[in-house]
């Protein structure tokens, strides 16, 4: 999905686990609440695919639920039944914001050095014409918070829940860059 070198700009702030749950999660929805298509079909699918490799049953609710907007209970009952899901994992943003940085700019000087007067008026005139300066300029960064949780369908408690946060200017590589780290977290919650 990503070079082995790149920078990993998510980490994980806070994971919390339900130490009396016992035994393993055998088939779960994977539910994002993001409002863009495409950005919930990364977002559900890279978890799904992560999962499924590890030979659970994980199904990707977009195609199940397409409108976020609108789910009805009765119906994620039904389908839950039907599909014989023990767990939902659901993902959602709880924050973001922006965080601006200042970048000073800088000074070349490509002129007489040492004594800028010498050579009288003309040479003091050309050092200040060649002097040359880039300006300052602000970055801004997003940083998003979300929250990952996975929710028991027979007790409809918390099982585990994770806090992480996002660095990223491109929704689709931030996106990559969280799965990444989730998929990583998923792994090593021993639920699966």
């Amino acid at each position: 999905m990503l070079v082995a070198c790149a920078k990993n700009d998510t980490e994980v702030v806070s994971v919390w686990k339900d130490q009396t749950k016992t035994g393993k999660i055998n088939k779960v929805f994977v539910l994002a609440v993001v409002q863009e298509p495409s950005y919930r079909r990364l977002v559900e699918y890279g978890i799904a695919d992560s999962l499924n490799a590890t030979h659970l049953r994980a199904i990707p609710t977009l195609d199940t639920f397409p409108n976020i907007d609108d789910i009805d209970k009765t119906v994620a009952a039904k389908m839950i039944k039907e599909f014989g899901i023990d767990s939902i994992l659901l993902i959602r943003l709880v924050d973001r914001k922006v965080e601006t940085t200042y970048v000073s700019g800088t000074s070349y000087y490509d002129g007489l050095y040492g004594n800028r007067y010498a050579g009288g008026w003309y040479n003091y005139y050309g050092g200040g014409y060649n002097r040359f300066m880039t300006p300052g300029y602000t970055i801004e960064n997003y940083i998003s918070t979300v929250e990952t949780a996975i929710f028991d369908i027979a007790t409809d408690k918390v099982l585990w829940t994770t806090l992480t946060t996002t660095k990223g200017n491109v929704v689709p590589e931030a996106i990559k860059d969280y799965l990444l780290t989730i998929n990583k977290s998923l792994a090593e919650s021993g639920l699966f």
